[in-house]
């Protein structure tokens, strides 16, 4: 019992630390991690695996991936972010998140090598002092929250020896830090504007961005749709000698119904397949995932078509468009910006019958807030603001002005339990609350739900 408290304790503050470089902000850039990883013996050199990259679905994409995959019998890792309740979801093997003392040993390990290289002066400083934060102190320079755990899940996934890693890029793609990989091939989602303030205004210099995962003669998948967008990764592709195939012209997919799908590959047709996911938008992700397949195949990873059936068919991924409950039904979805809120707005007209929509809704504060509301506000009946915890989301004040235009009644929780608490309370059986604006306000909604044995933890 005392080894057990100890562990959590050592978790407990090993997770401070790790969020307590949040505090440095987002430096894009290759220098410190590949200077870091070289000090760890460059674990992602030779690591098998596919990169992803995108604005919306990235996260599907891999998780059909990736259990198509386990299901033809590869040990593979999953490196995703953010979490939805524990960070050791972030870094995944064969579905099962890296235990909390890895965690711990991890941090320790890596810690004590950026304290060396910031004693030797190895650490990179942008000389721009826009991009970092308030009071920082040149001479505690460090590496960022994300290039720390990027190089941890990439010792995990040396340690556990995996056949596959399919890697999830942060943000932009180019000067991401999972971009140290040299991967069997390259996937690029979806495509509109985010992050404006470090990917650039405009959706060509977004995609840009994006497109600086592409590696010499990797293959590039992607399901962007935009004619310029495509124009610009055909012509990477053709100076890198990248093999290149896109979305409703190298392959495709019909849904005949909701959650069935039929695939047309390069070389295969699959009928009939179920999408263990919910929405239309599903079926383009899964058709990137079984494209990528096709090239996986080519490349000497053997799958039968048993195995992607029931890989697509028992694919998890919560928080997206996910059911829970009965009388009332939960929807969570962590949709973030404009485009993933009009797949949620599209998904509630075709699907999910309700007597009423009860909206808990929670965002941050650098998102496209009007343009969200415009798409989700309208549809409810009820609308509930919060504000999980994190230093970059909305406050209410904030919410309030721009939901006040939409009329609806409101009330204003700031504690995401408590939302729904409220909304638990306010809902009849016959109701649906949806959950979303974020996927750190569905997580925390989520760790609500399973504290009171709604959902399994």
């Amino acid at each position: 019992m005392k080894e057990e408290k100890a562990e959590k304790r050592d978790y407990r503050e090993t997770l401070a630390y790790l969020f307590g470089l949040q505090r440095f902000g987002i430096k894009l850039g290759l220098a410190n991690i590949t200077a870091l990883l070289k000090h760890l013996g460059d674990p992602h050199v030779g690591l098998p695996a596919v990169h992803i990259a995108g604005s919306n679905g990235k996260g599907s994409a891999a998780a059909f991936l990736t259990s198509m995959l386990r299901q033809a019998g590869y040990r593979v890792g999953l490196y995703t972010s953010p979490h939805l309740v524990d960070f050791s979801e972030r870094i995944q093997v064969n579905g099962i998140p890296i235990l909390t003392e890895k965690v711990v040993r991890f941090t320790e390990q890596i810690r004590e090598m950026v304290a060396k290289m910031t004693k030797e002066g190895e650490l990179w400083t942008p000389s721009d002092p826009h991009l970092l934060p308030k009071n920082f102190d040149p001479q505690k320079a460090t590496i960022t929250f994300f290039e720390f755990t990027t190089a941890m899940a990439f010792l995990h996934f040396r340690q556990e020896e995996v056949d596959v890693a399919v890697l999830e890029a942060g943000m932009g793609g180019r000067l991401d830090a999972t971009n140290v990989i040299d991967p069997l091939l390259s996937l690029i989602t979806s495509i509109s504007l985010e992050h404006q303030q470090y990917l650039g205004k405009t959706l060509i210099q977004i995609a840009r961005e994006k497109a600086g995962i592409i590696k010499p003669r990797r293959p590039l998948l992607t399901s962007a749709r935009q004619p310029r967008v495509l124009s610009l990764f055909r012509q990477r592709c053709q100076e890198l000698n990248s093999p290149f195939y896109a979305w409703q012209i190298d392959f495709s997919a019909k849904e005949p119904k909701p959650q069935v799908m039929h695939f047309k590959g390069r070389s295969h047709q699959w009928s009939e397949l179920f999408l263990g996911l919910a929405g239309s938008h599903q079926v383009v992700n899964a058709s990137l995932a079984l494209a990528a397949v096709e090239v996986l195949m080519e490349a000497g990873f053997p799958v039968e078509e048993r195995h992607l059936r029931k890989g697509l068919a028992e694919v998890k991924w919560p928080g997206r468009l996910e059911l829970i409950g009965e009388h009332p039904r939960i929807l969570l979805d962590g949709a973030h910006n404009p485009e993933a809120t009009r797949i949620v707005r599209k998904a509630l007209h075709k699907g999910f019958p309700r007597r009423r929509l009860i909206l808990v809704l929670g965002i941050m504060a650098d998102k496209e807030i009007p343009k969200m509301m415009a798409n989700l506000v309208p549809l409810a009946d009820r609308l509930i603001l919060t504000r999980p915890r994190m230093d970059r989301a909305a406050p209410l004040d904030l919410l309030r002005t721009q939901a006040s235009s939409f009329a609806k009644p409101t009330a204003e929780i700031a504690d995401v339990g408590q939302a729904m608490e409220y909304a638990l309370h306010e809902a009849g059986d016959e109701d649906l609350i949806l959950v979303s604006g974020s996927l750190f306000t569905v997580g925390e909604a989520r760790a609500f739900l399973a504290s009171r044995g709604v959902i399994l933890a």
